[in-house]
């Protein structure tokens, strides 16, 4: 039984998978493996993996797509290792990743992640998130004003991903894991290095207006939301964007619903570090502004 396992879903992956596997077999520690779970693609993922002969690359075909959310519990399930870690079929493993994740791990269980560097080909332009840890602390408190965190960085103690039953069939349902895995008592932190390069393009699903307001309006997600805001703030808020394209709520009641938010954000930060609660209190900023944009515009289309 490796003690790491790298799970890796692909689907019509051919023009950036090689790059995948590659980095992150150069960064495997010893007694590791890396997955492959090829969704039945269509394209040359197959013969791109083929190319591979090192021992510790393990694929699993699969006849018929299952979707990639299937496709992450089926590497769960096919696995036992001690840690897992996710990977992404456009992304690229930094030399360092498991080794300093593996540390951490060592001193803090539970899960850890880091932060990235954002990749946009085909011009290369690369930008680097600011290096700023988040303490287990501070992270649920992030969590409620957005996701800080990118899936492909998770390393984390397979019985804490084990206990909440994984993946849900949800939009962002590494969001929902991450609010699922806090409320179940779990450990999570956010390091300041980059693990991975993070490839941005527009066909990404995430970067899809439709899908972002699918994520919204998931009922499973907001359930999740409310019982993550009603045990850090004492009181279960809607998810904000919803709050915002709410038609039903008169404009009073989002601007003292958002009021409310705001002074109780402000409140279960007082037991942080002064770094850690000003850094809060920044990204609170910043996520109000972009509702109060999100409430106006679509007050605007209404008209």
């Amino acid at each position: 039984m490796p003690k790491l396992s790298v799970l890796l879903p692909v689907f019509n992956g051919a023009k950036t998978i090689h790059s995948a596997v590659a980095s992150t077999l150069t960064a495997l520690p010893k007694d590791s493996e890396l997955v492959v779970f090829n969704d039945a693609s269509t394209d040359d993922t197959s013969a791109v993996l083929a190319q591979f002969s090192d021992r510790r690359l393990k694929i699993i075909d699969s006849a018929m797509p299952v979707g990639v959310v299937d496709a992450r519990n089926r590497l769960l399930a096919a696995t036992d290792s001690d840690l897992v870690a996710p990977m992404d079929a456009d992304d690229i493993s930094f030399p360092w990743r498991f080794r300093q994740q593996g540390g951490a791990l060592e001193l803090q269980r539970g899960v850890v992640f880091t932060t990235v560097v954002e990749w946009r080909p085909p011009r290369g332009r690369v930008s680097l998130h600011p290096p700023v840890t988040i303490s287990s602390r501070a992270f649920p408190l992030h969590l409620v004003l957005t996701n800080p965190v990118t899936h492909a960085t998770m390393m984390a103690d397979r019985l804490c991903i084990d206990n909440v039953g994984g993946y849900r069939d949800v939009p962002a349902e590494d969001y929902d894991l991450w609010m699922r895995l806090h409320l179940a008592g779990v450990s999570l932190r956010r390091l300041s290095f980059p693990s991975l390069a993070y490839r941005l393009h527009g066909t990404q699903m995430t970067a899809s207006s439709s899908w972002r307001r699918s994520s919204w309006a998931n009922p499973l997600v907001a359930n999740t939301y409310r019982s993550l805001t009603q045990n850090l703030l004492g009181r279960g808020y809607p998810r904000l964007n919803v709050l915002a394209i709410d038609e039903s709520l008169s404009h009073t009641d989002f601007l003292s619903t958002l009021a409310d938010f705001q002074n109780d954000v402000a409140v279960a930060s007082n037991g942080l570090s002064g770094f850690e609660r000003m850094f809060v209190t920044r990204v609170l900023t910043a996520r109000l502004q972009q509702v109060r944009a999100l409430r106006n515009s679509a007050i605007s289309q209404r008209v």
